[in-house]
């Protein structure tokens, strides 16, 4: 549909007067309704899809339910000529970047008290069931009425303005400056990102400039300029909430917005408005995805921050899933629906009962570095009642206390262990016992799908995991005759993994960018084998093919995800080069030199480089033998070391803090998983089965696996 032109009615009520704004999803109208003669703002949706439609109608009637004074209410919502229609408050003023960009002075006490109307209405958000998040709040949607209410304006549609204004749209859709690295990413978000985003706009109000780009301090190409040397006038407690509450990391901000605006304003912490009881205590188990034997974290380790609402007092299970988000189509692409999974699932009857270590979860408004004191009380499922012929519990023994290492989460790796036999994904804690050995506990499978899996990959925030596995599409006979890249969503609970290839040939090795918007994977889809590599979105939705006219495979990125390392084939000889991104061409002044000199050190496969983008490890070939070496990233090779010897040795996999390595190798007699520190010392058998346990791949962060 097309812009509508003034004067035109909709509803046979609402009387367009003028356009607003438009984005990528529809406009936004200044309109007349005539019954109530008032002026009203009605945005537009154009997606019709039957469960767009579906989600309209629920969504509209939840946020139709909302009524805060710093948001406006929405009027009524319906559908007609192709499109739907959301009737809300048109909001009389100016918007916040206005009145920065006229300078207008702003003193503290005035932001300071803005920013408690904006905290206030944002909780108000966060405690509804389900919690809805805004996704977009920066200076251009936030409105100063003429009796100087600040109003909450928009929930998504992008305004026309500066480019670097806009609203992105995609997937979700974010601003520039103001969205946090989880939503740039397209990962899951939550009341943490509207903290992010609320932060950035203080910022922004203080200092006339956007912090630094999210997307770029992520990647290290920007860091953030402290508020106190772009204004001095600020209160040292004032800019120091800002700052945290604008950390990359989500489990580095505040617990909640209302600490955020406490801590803002140096005052107590304002009323949870969500819920009444504000610490939930009890055991948790972490099933693995689809069956198998539970997750059990060490006792050791401290859980993840829980930034979840409290659940209701009647509620007496502590595992509050949340299984998606919804983006509101009736206010745009950004405002999202979280709905909680509080279903616990049993081990199957056919498998023995796991054992249970106790883990105290406590979801509390203080912030992390206070965490409130807390009383385990067990759930109903984990009750056990005595009856008559039950055998006496043996005495109770001290839980084994384990200690994190590597600064990351579990490790994925490929292992047929299981009883169907194929190469299957596998998960394990890597730790360090009371004795300071390396030990690898609580394997749980992750996959249960027929045929061999391999590959894992996992995306930077730790909350997916890519792989190789059978093709779907591609059979002879009913037997798969190709691998694709299948992506993995580990956030939510029982998901399906889903295809990302699009040709019908081997994809093997997939990398993902350290923002995680791109994959590089390997393609033999070509009918002469020779090996190329493609990138795509996590959608599999934007293949481009990199390699030109070589043979290149292994993929791995550089910290700033600006260049590609792999591995070209010229002959008998595998030699690392590097390359822009986007480039389909290498020479040899992106050659790594000694790492691969013929005659001497064979062909490397493999390449892993470090996080921190300091080391490179990889996999030297000679002759039958493999090892492990490292090489200094900056002299591209002129200096290498030999970590291994035994000649079994393959898959290198840096720990995220670059400290210790993961790697496989069949100096058994069987594929295990090994590890040693950087220096090759310390190096110690972490599986130690008659089945082949392989390719290791370290979680980034120890994001949770429901």
């Amino acid at each position: 549909m097309t812009d509508i032109d003034p004067g035109f009615i909709l509803k046979s009520r609402y009387k367009v007067l003028d356009l607003l704004g438009k984005g990528g999803m529809g406009e936004v109208y200044l309109a007349e309704d005539q019954s109530l003669a008032n002026q009203v703002a009605v945005k537009v949706n154009h997606n019709l899809s039957p469960n767009a439609s579906a989600q309209f109608i629920r969504e509209a009637r939840l946020l139709a339910s909302l009524k805060h004074p710093n948001l406006p209410r929405v009027i009524d919502y319906f559908t007609e000529n192709d499109s739907q229609y959301l009737v809300m408050d048109f909001i009389p003023g100016e918007n916040l970047r206005t009145i920065v960009e006229q300078k207008t002075p702003l003193s503290t006490p005035l932001i300071l008290q803005w920013a408690e109307q904006l905290g206030n209405a944002l909780s108000y958000l966060h405690s509804q069931n389900p919690p809805i998040y805004h996704r977009d709040i920066k200076p251009a949607n936030i409105k100063i009425t003429p009796k100087g209410e600040v109003i909450l304006v928009d929930f998504g549609i992008a305004k026309t303005g500066e480019a670097s204004q806009e609203t992105l749209s995609g997937a979700w859709g974010y601003t520039p400056g103001y969205a946090p690295p989880e939503q740039v990413s397209g990962l899951r978000t939550g009341p943490y990102s509207d903290q992010f985003s609320l932060a950035a706009t203080l910022y922004y109000l203080f200092a006339g400039k956007p912090p630094a780009d999210s997307a770029k301090r992520m990647i290290g190409e920007e860091e953030l300029i402290p508020l106190t040397q772009l204004n001095p006038t600020i209160p040292a407690h004032t800019a120091s909430a800002i700052e945290k509450a604008l950390s990359i990391k989500p489990e580095a901000r505040f617990s909640t917005v209302q600490d955020f605006i406490a801590s803002l304003c140096n005052t107590s912490p304002i009323p949870d408005p969500s819920s009444s009881q504000n610490t939930l205590v009890g055991q948790r188990t972490v099933a693995a995805v689809g069956r198998g034997a539970p997750l059990v974290p060490p006792p050791s380790v401290a859980p993840p921050a829980q930034v979840a609402p409290a659940l209701p007092a009647k509620k007496k299970s502590p595992l509050g899933w949340i299984i998606g988000a919804l983006a509101v189509l009736g206010l745009g692409i950004a405002a999202v629906l979280v709905l909680r999974n509080l279903s616990l699932r049993s081990t199957p009857s056919n498998e023995p009962p796991p054992t249970l270590t106790p883990m105290v979860i406590v979801i509390t408004a203080q912030s992390p570095e206070t965490p409130a004191p807390a009383t385990e009380e067990p759930t109903a499922a984990q009750s056990i009642e005595p009856t008559s012929t039950a055998e006496p519990l043996p005495a109770e023994t001290e839980a084994p206390v384990y200690t994190s290492i590597g600064k990351g989460g579990k490790v994925a790796f490929v292992s047929n262990r299981q009883a169907d036999g194929f190469d299957q994904i596998w998960l394990m804690d890597v730790m360090q016992n009371e004795s300071g050995q390396l030990v690898g506990v609580n394997p749980v499978q992750l996959t249960f799908s027929e045929g061999d899996k391999a590959n894992p990959a996992w995306s930077p925030d730790g909350s997916k995991l890519l792989y190789s596995g059978f093709s779907k599409g591609f059979t002879a006979n009913g037997n798969p005759l190709a691998m694709d890249i299948w992506l993995l969503d580990l956030s939510v609970p029982d998901a399906q993994a889903v295809d990302i290839s699009l040709r019908q040939r081997d994809d093997k090795y997939p990398s993902w960018s350290p923002v995680g918007n791109m994959i590089v994977y390997t393609s033999y889809y070509r009918d002469d084998g020779i090996p190329q590599l493609f990138m795509t979105d996590p959608q599999g939705e934007k293949q481009t093919r990199l390699s030109l006219p070589f043979a290149e495979s292994y993929a791995t990125w550089t910290p700033n995800a600006e260049f590609l390392l792999f591995v070209q084939s010229t002959g008998n000889l595998n030699v690392v080069y590097m390359r822009d991104k986007y480039s389909q061409y290498t020479n040899g002044e992106h050659k790594f030199d000694r790492m691969s000199d013929e005659g001497r050190l064979g062909s490397v496969s493999q390449p892993n480089l470090s996080l921190d983008g300091a080391l490179l490890a990889y996999t030297q070939t000679s002759g039958s033998k493999t090892n492990i070496y490292v090489a200094p990233f900056a002299d591209r090779g002129k200096t290498i070391t030999a970590l291994t010897s035994s000649g079994k040795d393959s898959w290198p996999c840096w720990s995220p803090d670059g400290q210790w390595l993961l790697f496989s190798s069949t100096r058994d007699g069987n594929a295990e998983i090994y590890i040693m520190d950087k220096n090759g010392e310390q190096v110690t058998n972490l599986t130690n089965l008659a089945s082949q346990d392989k390719e290791p791949a370290w979680q980034p962060v120890p994001f949770p696996i429901p």
